[in-house]
């Protein structure tokens, strides 16, 4: 299964991308790790291509989206294989929740999260853009490429402290898939 990214809705006249001096456009996310399923990823920027297909061996993070640490979405994305995010797809809702997720960003910091909900077969990235606070999205396939349904699972912020920069920042080997 891929994780083949859901129609975005429209950015309209009154919405805005982040400044590029905005902390926001300075803070990104490198590594994803859920300790209880045993994914541990670096994560990449996807290249502005309209028809890139995801990277297999990393996450990759929705630019449109926010940051750790900041309002709003914090949106990773991976396919459902494994060493990957395939677990996010076999393991039960009422498994995940409360799981802890660490998101580490190139400035050193560690994000800690709690996994709040699962949601299944969604279609529709509006409750990530619909986000007013802070939270952490993980989203994958449910099914081949080209199958709408995706897994994604919302996360809430718990923490956030310093990481040694060899956590924070693993050296990513994106490999086309």
């Amino acid at each position: 299964p891929t994780p083949s990214l859901l129609p975005l809705p429209s950015l309209g006249p009154a919405a805005s991308s982040a400044p590029s001096s905005s902390p926001v456009a300075t803070r990104v996310a490198t590594r994803v790790v859920v300790p209880a399923l045993r994914i541990d990823l670096p994560v990449v920027k996807p290249p502005s291509d309209p028809n890139h297909f995801p990277y297999c061996d990393v996450a990759e993070y929705l630019p449109q989206l926010s940051q750790p640490g900041y309002p709003g979405t914090t949106y990773l994305y991976a396919h459902a294989r494994v060493g990957m995010f395939l677990p996010l797809l076999e393991t039960a809702d009422a498994t995940m929740l409360g799981m802890l997720v660490q998101v580490y960003t190139n400035d050193n910091q560690v994000f800690l999260y709690e996994i709040t909900k699962v949601l299944r077969n969604q279609s529709s990235l509006d409750i990530a853009f619909a986000a007013k606070d802070e939270q952490l999205m993980l989203q994958t396939s449910e099914g081949p490429r080209g199958t709408i349904g995706k897994t994604m699972i919302v996360a809430r912020p718990i923490s956030v402290g310093p990481a040694a920069p060899d956590a924070a920042k693993p050296d990513p080997k994106p490999v086309a898939c």
